[in-house]
């Protein structure tokens, strides 16, 4: 899964100029837009394929399990120490995992409900219906860690992580909840905290295989590479077909530069799972970093497919749509992803410019203006505005095309002076403005054009009257 790699904020490097104003989004890499999954997790052997959906969700959009599952290691025999080609299994080394209660009396119907609520997107209601639960129920594990899903979806970051440390202190190795409480650290810009946090979790519960899986996603992004891909084999010794792990394998691989390594892996993976969304995520990454386009859009339109609520999907799908001039399928893809996450600047910029592009100019300056009111130092979206003034003409602010204009130079200088020595000497900012000068200048003559012709008329129905 992927929820604990972080969306970069660094200002995405220009690009050349293109017969479509490009715009500005940070890289989206992989994550943040997460929050934590609402799922129960099945790590067992015999619930491999089970746990490796839970797992292809992203964070708080994260799809709903029915009922909680042993988050336990594989149970090794001979056979399958010799086919594992990952090492021995290990399957009873390690501190025996704390066992799972079921949800007490009918706190389960309201647990159902709740999980209802929130699959429609009413939060309210959810809120409510896991509050009865933890009424009914003090040790609902389940049930604060949604309330801990829905306070981050609403932004309450730190109550999302009160309830997550709630559910932990039911269920100590509770991984979903430990998912969350990193993606909110990481989030935050505070990876060592993740860091401190998740190691000695995961070296205590060592049997959790999603555990060691979501470890290893969290070194890969703190960019040790190499120490991930030890804390997946681990997990995979214990179960060879472990997805989740073979998932932050790829991952890892991908980051250490083995990309024909990560491809040859993330195929087995799909050998084992091809209804897994992450799977069909991850190669639509890989697919568009070879330009492969067209392909890497059917995969990422597969992992919306498999995992409705899989936000890095659709914002990958929405940007890609976006590209293509797809701007109505784009727009719904990244409204979406807004709801799931609404605290993620990328996101904001991505939807502005998705509104820009359909000449909804209000409501891309209220994206645009969301995304600097969460990140002031944000060159993107003062890039983003600038094209916004360029191209909306006497529509937006008004009155005239002057006065877009100016603004528009207003905004390519706020950006510059964000980017400061970042700024490349071929900056497309610069062809901008350039290009906005000699706009000013043709505007300024064709309004002196009609104000001398709208005068000479005067006095031609002056002369005419006399």
């Amino acid at each position: 899964m992927l929820t604990l790699i972080n969306l970069r904020s660094r200002a995405e490097q220009p690009c050349a100029s293109t017969p479509r104003l490009r715009s500005r989004h940070s890289g989206v890499a992989l994550a943040l837009l997460g929050l934590a999954s609402l799922s129960g997790s099945a790590c067992g052997k015999k619930d491999a394929e089970e746990g490796a959906a839970a797992a292809g969700t992203t964070g708080g959009e994260g799809p709903l399990a029915v009922a909680p599952a042993p988050a336990s290691a594989a149970t090794g025999n001979a056979a399958t120490a010799a086919a594992n080609p990952w090492g021995s299994p290990e399957a009873d080394k390690g501190q025996p995992l704390p066992p799972r209660k079921a949800l007490a009396g009918g706190a389960q119907s309201d647990y159902n409900d709740g999980r209802r609520a929130a699959q429609s997107g009413d939060l309210a209601g959810a809120r409510s219906k896991f509050e009865a639960v933890v009424a009914a129920d003090p040790n609902a594990y389940l049930a604060l860690h949604a309330l801990g899903v829905i306070s981050d979806r609403e932004g309450r970051e730190s109550q999302a992580i009160d309830y997550y440390r709630k559910a932990l202190r039911v269920q100590p190795d509770y991984e979903e909840s430990a998912r969350g409480i990193v993606s909110i650290n990481v989030r935050q810009g505070q990876s060592d905290r993740a860091l401190q946090f998740m190691q000695p979790l995961a070296q205590q519960w060592e049997r959790n295989l999603l555990l060691q899986a979501y470890y290893a996603d969290l070194l890969t992004q703190l960019n040790r590479p190499a120490d991930a891909i030890t804390a997946a084999r681990a997990a995979l010794r214990r179960d060879e077909r472990f997805v989740p792990a073979m998932l932050s394998l790829v991952r890892a691989n991908i980051r250490a530069g083995k990309l024909e390594l990560a491809d040859s892996i993330l195929e087995q993976a799909l050998g084992v799972d091809e209804k897994n969304a992450q799977l069909h995520y991850l190669k639509g990454k890989r697919l568009a970093d070879d330009a492969k386009l067209s392909e890497a859009i059917t995969e990422f339109k597969r992992a919306v497919e498999l995992d409705p609520d899989f936000a890095e999907a659709r914002m990958e799908l929405g940007l890609r749509l976006l590209a293509g001039a797809n701007y109505d399928e784009a727009l719904q893809q990244l409204q979406v992803v807004d709801k799931l996450t609404p605290k993620v600047v990328e996101v904001q910029l991505a939807l502005g410019d998705a509104y820009r592009s359909k000449g909804q100019w209000v409501e891309a300056k209220t994206a645009f203006d969301k995304a600097l009111r969460m990140r002031s130092d944000l060159p993107q979206a003062h890039f983003n505005l600038a094209l916004l003034y360029m191209t909306s003409g006497a529509a937006y602010p008004g009155p005239d095309v002057l006065t877009s204009l100016g603004k528009a130079k207003e905004e390519f200088a706020a950006y510059r002076t964000q980017m400061g020595s970042r700024l490349p000497r071929d900056d497309a900012s610069a062809a901008y403005l350039d290009d906005i000068e000699k706009s000013i200048a043709r505007e300024q003559k064709r309004i002196e054009r009609e104000k001398k012709a709208a005068e000479r008329g005067a006095r031609t129905d002056a002369g005419g009257t006399q």
